[in-house]
């Protein structure tokens, strides 16, 4: 399936991480490619340079990349990619399943571990049993319906209530909404109201701690 010796890269954004993974797999024979990125590019283009039989992937490069958008494309390079990550929420490592990794390995596993997935992954083998796949998957649909059921109460606002909701998350007052939307101050308080008692809370803080924690916006669907 491969050229011999194999070629890996490996795609991670902490150096000590990578070097030491690296070593294990030079002493086994692989040719190891490191790149430490904090970004989606520098993986890329990595990848294109080396043309790596396996990427291996960090989940969360830097702050605000999410490993999960790179499978496709590595995967499109001819790459197999497997991950291997700090990251335990079950939801998470579903989607990567979902987008086409081969497999997920976690940090906190031994080396000899990760390598017997390295070796696994070369040889196109299944990197976790079907139970664990199963698991991850089940994990990632069931947040998705919690994801849908939380949200669903916010569908029952009025387009101007979910405008003044979005307001009140930035912030403002009553008063402030009602100057900035040129309506009189009882009107914008019907409508605090009204959110309020749709969304069954009792105060805006509430109100917007609801909003934060189902991951709310005045622009979600």
């Amino acid at each position: 399936m491969h050229h011999d010796p194999a070629r890996i890269l490996l795609v991670e954004d902490h150096h000590l991480i990578a070097q030491g993974l690296q070593l294990a797999l030079k002493a086994h024979g692989y040719v190891v490619d490191v790149v430490v990125a904090d970004n989606g590019k520098q993986a890329l283009a990595a990848a294109e340079d080396v043309r790596p039989d396996l990427v291996v992937l960090d989940l969360q490069l830097g702050e605000t990349t999410d490993g999960t958008d790179l499978i496709q494309p590595l995967r499109d390079l001819g790459a197999v990619v497997l991950m291997l990550t700090g990251v335990i929420e079950q939801p998470r490592l579903g989607a990567c399943l979902e987008a086409g990794a081969i497999g997920v390995a976690s940090k906190a596993e031994s080396f000899e571990e990760v390598l017997a997935k390295v070796r696994r992954a070369l040889e196109g083998d299944p990197v976790n049993s079907v139970a664990e796949r199963q698991e991850l998957l089940t994990a990632l649909r069931e947040h998705r319906r919690d994801d849908k059921a939380r949200l669903a109460v916010f569908r029952t606002l009025s387009q101007r209530e979910r405008a003044v909701l979005g307001f009140i998350l930035d912030g403002k007052s009553a008063e402030t909404i009602a100057e900035e939307s040129f309506v009189s101050l009882t009107t914008v308080r019907s409508q605090i109201r009204a959110i309020l008692q749709k969304l069954g809370v009792n105060s805006q803080l509430a109100a917007v701690a609801l909003a934060r924690s189902s991951g709310w916006s005045p622009h979600t669907e």
